[in-house]
């Protein structure tokens, strides 16, 4: 498939939308790419790329063939500089380096790209120090920023840029695309709350992990519901231990923000069971809907949201669950 036609599938307004742009000749200098995992970001943002340096355009599309589009492809284009976190972090000596490329001339034309994946992983120095170029661009010269959360990233930068929203890819099409791949009609369900990626979704259920990190969050959800002590000393004893890396445990928040939510879908009866992430646990996210009001509910979500955050700002995975345990045994504990 190529990035014109995994585009098309995937996000055919956005395509549209920055055909006309170039076309028109009214690129902005800085556009920020948010949404989830797998949604089209990186895929529209080399398509751009190679609509920008293709010697053959025909009809607004690159031809995907010729010299120029073969090294963007592969990332041996000159005058496109990118950039993705070592680690777990863009850090500012990178950033450094972008600036020293903002300055300098392209070297075949008279244009430059710079693409940054993962922006939401910019220490908060090295988003300051991109923010001169965002504020005083010069030249013919154009980022685009990559992110899947773009709750992580800096306002100022935000603020600054052009954002432009990547929604999911439609429920119905990603459980297709899941089981096509594969992947189990009850893990699918789970997983297209998380990501939009087939490889991501793969990695997650290597050696089990989701249904055993799906399987444990319940019973510390069950365990927390009943004010029981033994769901903050399960954070510790099991949870913290099934996610050892980060990744795993942004995932491992992401489903604590989609249990709460499909406690909120229930409850305000907005949605069906099959667009539950915790669809096999329908009947007991019921009865426990009944028993708390709008305002514990909206708290409990809001509470959930925002532990992902809290793992941004530095605070350990443990803490940040553990907090969130304390937090949410009081909501519980007045539910009627």
């Amino acid at each position: 498939m190529t990035i014109a036609s995994s585009l098309a599938a995937k996000q055919p307004r956005l395509l549209a939308a920055f055909k006309h742009i170039i076309a028109q000749n009214h690129l902005a200098h800085a556009y920020l790419f948010a949404g989830m995992e797998g949604a089209g970001q990186s895929e529209l943002a080399t398509w751009i790329a190679q609509r920008l340096f293709c010697r053959h355009v025909v009809d607004g599309e690159p031809d995907g063939t010729c010299e120029e589009c073969t090294r963007i492809a592969t990332g041996q284009h000159p005058d496109i500089v990118m950039v993705a976190p070592t680690g777990q972090r863009i850090h500012v000596d990178q950033v450094r380096y972008l600036k020293a490329e903002f300055s300098k001339s392209a070297v075949e034309g008279n244009r430059k790209l710079f693409i940054i994946k993962d922006a939401e992983l910019m220490t908060a120095s090295a988003a300051n120090s991109l923010l001169k170029f965002i504020e005083e661009p010069s030249g013919n010269v154009t980022a685009l920023l990559l992110t899947t959360n773009k709750q992580l990233l800096l306002p100022t930068i935000i603020s600054r840029t052009q954002v432009i929203e990547f929604p999911p890819l439609p429920a119905k099409v990603l459980q297709q695309t899941f089981e096509a791949a594969g992947i189990p009609a009850k893990q699918a369900q789970m997983l297209r709350h998380l990501t939009n990626s087939v490889t991501q979704a793969q990695a997650l259920l290597v050696d089990d992990w989701l249904p055993q990190a799906s399987e444990h969050l319940w019973q510390w959800f069950q365990q927390v519901v009943k004010g029981d002590a033994r769901s903050f000393v399960g954070v510790q004893t099991t949870l913290v231990g099934l996610a050892k890396e980060h990744e795993q445990q942004l995932v491992m928040l992401d489903l604590v923000a989609a249990l709460f939510q499909d406690l909120l879908q229930l409850h305000f009866q907005v949605d069906t069971a099959a667009e539950l992430s915790f669809g096999q646990y329908q009947n007991d996210l019921t009865k426990l809907t009944e028993t708390l009001n709008d305002q514990q509910l909206v708290v409990a979500t809001e509470l959930a949201l925002t532990a992902k955050r809290q793992l941004a700002s530095n605070i350990s995975f443990q803490n940040v669950l553990e907090g969130l345990t304390l937090k949410l045994w009081p909501i519980f504990r007045h539910s009627a």
